[in-house]
């Protein structure tokens, strides 16, 4: 029902770059069909949770929940969030699991597919990694006020080895901010990957990364499958 296009033609070079800083971008990565509808199911049949932090606690909120709050609420929500994040602690965005559970069946056959032999061997071809045996899966939204702080993604009891984003965003603006960037040890930027649609972003889960705010005034919302490809 989804599926990546074949790439094999490509793959030595998309080796050798991600091979060069652990990081790699592609472009036109599903199928015309299923980069259709997958785009249509993330933007008009998918419930998204807010999800943020606060005093260290994990919190998920609907749109219903948020939007039933005062605006005096809301103001002291985003101020206690943005303390956190001022700290270079914190995120705040919109989130929807998938598993092996999940009803929809665009969604059943989308985790299904990256947890099949084809999709890891091509995830193993391209990253070296011969241990990645199964992949996690949510799709994220992006709105005015969201992002993500600084980080890294490891987390031994998960065994994530090779955080993805596919990407199904078109005509952003980058001024609109929503920019994945990477950076070294000191903290210094040293590469963006920057919001398109239909594509997939591949890299190590040690290297650390954000997603900047997203602004005011972005015209529209910044849309992912995003996940990691594990070793347990």
């Amino acid at each position: 029902m989804v599926e990546l296009k074949n790439i094999s033609e490509k793959l030595e070079s998309i080796q050798e770059e991600y091979m060069k800083n652990k990081r790699v971008m592609l472009s036109d990565v599903w199928t015309d069909e299923s980069a259709s509808l997958l785009h249509e199911a993330i933007e008009n049949k998918t419930n998204f949770l807010n999800a943020f932090a606060i005093d260290g606690k994990y919190i998920q909120s609907s749109d219903r929940e948020l939007g039933s709050m005062t605006t005096e609420e809301k103001r002291e929500l985003q101020r206690t969030i943005y303390k956190d994040a001022s700290n270079g602690i914190g995120f705040f965005y919109g989130r929807h699991n998938i598993n092996k559970n999940t009803e929809f069946s665009l969604y059943k056959a989308l985790f299904n597919y990256l947890n099949s032999d084809v999709c890891l061997n091509f995830i193993r071809q391209i990253t070296g990694n011969e241990n990645v045996i199964s992949a996690s899966v949510q799709v994220t939204r992006y709105i005015s006020g969201n992002f993500l702080t600084r980080h890294n993604d490891v987390l031994p009891s998960e065994g994530r080895a090779i955080a993805y984003v596919f990407g199904f965003t078109p005509n952003w603006h980058p001024d609109w901010g929503g920019l994945l960037h990477f950076f070294n040890a000191e903290g210094g930027m040293v590469d963006t990957f920057f919001p398109k649609n239909n594509t997939l972003s591949l890299f190590d889960v040690n290297l650390p990364h954000s997603v900047s705010y997203v602004t005011p005034f972005a015209k529209y919302p910044r849309y992912s499958i995003t996940g990691w490809f594990n070793v347990i």
